[in-house]
């Protein structure tokens, strides 16, 4: 199981200016099985379970609203599509005197793909949603642009504000070097540094196109790639707040990935481990906020 509830995941913060948010509304706009105009399925459901569409986990948690997004989608198989395509290929070939357009090859495949995928199966996936109302905060536990443009497009719909992500006020490529080089202390007393020496490198162009990018896991070959102006776009880091250690992966748009959940005491119910992780992503939250400023 992936998300809030697991031992690792994904986060992506965003600001949320609304008080006191009612959560009712999150029942008006639940999971339902009628397709979209899009041909997706979605809505809310309880944290983590596709199926609690009536909530029966809990949504408000005090300082934490829980819930999740389910996304069902037809998802079509490439080889079928690609074996019908040529069948149909041929057949027009046979007809036409072994000539098939480019034009028309298109046609065909878009006619094909969409068939197949109408008979598709819906595929579910959750994206877990921790809205932390005291600081005015959303954790998703995903950094997909696909999904986000849903999720922020329903959550606008529900709640009647759209959720913006955090950015760095601060060049990332010098605060990961810094890291690199030595720790960094933030918010009073928290020592971030490299947990490792697993980073993603590109030259300033590269970075600036998201493009060819190199992922290096050693420390005299990154020190030599920042020596020659590569700049470090993704990087494994260690938070040390006394006895607690944070460990997670951190992407120069402020992406969290790998980051490690705590686990519950053996007996603590569902809800106990809940609030024990929720506090667990609002603390990475806050380390992340304060290094990149």
């Amino acid at each position: 199981m992936s998300g809030f509830m697991s031992s690792t995941t994904a986060m992506k913060i965003f600001e949320v200016q609304a008080k006191e948010p009612d959560v009712d509304k999150l029942r008006k706009h639940s999971f339902t099985p009628t397709p979209g105009p899009d041909g997706k399925r979605i809505g809310w459901v309880g944290l983590g379970d596709p199926l609690d569409l009536d909530f029966s986990f809990g949504i408000d948690f005090g300082r934490f609203l829980a819930f999740s997004l389910r996304i069902d989608e037809r998802k079509p198989s490439g080889a079928a599509i690609k074996i019908r395509l040529a069948e149909a290929i041929r057949e027009e070939a046979a007809a036409h005197g072994g000539k098939v357009s480019g034009k028309r090859k298109k046609e065909l495949k878009e006619a094909i793909t969409a068939t197949v995928t109408s008979r598709a199966d819906f595929i579910p996936s959750l994206v877990d949603c921790i809205w932390d109302v005291d600081v005015q905060r959303l954790y998703v536990s995903t950094a997909s642009e696909s999904v986000l443009v849903i999720l922020l497009e329903l959550f606008h719909k529900t709640f009647g504000v759209t959720p913006a992500p955090i950015s760095p006020k601060a060049d990332m490529a010098e605060i990961f070097a810094k890291a690199f080089q030595e720790s960094i202390s933030v918010d009073g007393g928290t020592e971030v540094s490299a947990n490792g020496y697993s980073v993603t490198l590109a030259t300033p162009e590269q970075q600036e196109n998201k493009a060819h990018v190199v992922v290096v896991n050693n420390q005299s070959a990154v020190a030599t790639a920042l020596e020659e102006g590569l700049r470090i776009t993704k990087m494994a880091l260690l938070a040390v707040d006394g006895e607690r250690e944070t460990a997670f992966s951190l992407a120069d748009d402020l992406a969290l990935s790998g980051l490690k959940l705590p686990k519950g005491e053996k007996g603590d119910d569902a809800d106990a481990t809940f609030l024990l992780k929720a506090e667990a992503c609002a603390h990475a939250a806050h380390i992340v906020e304060n290094l990149s400023k």
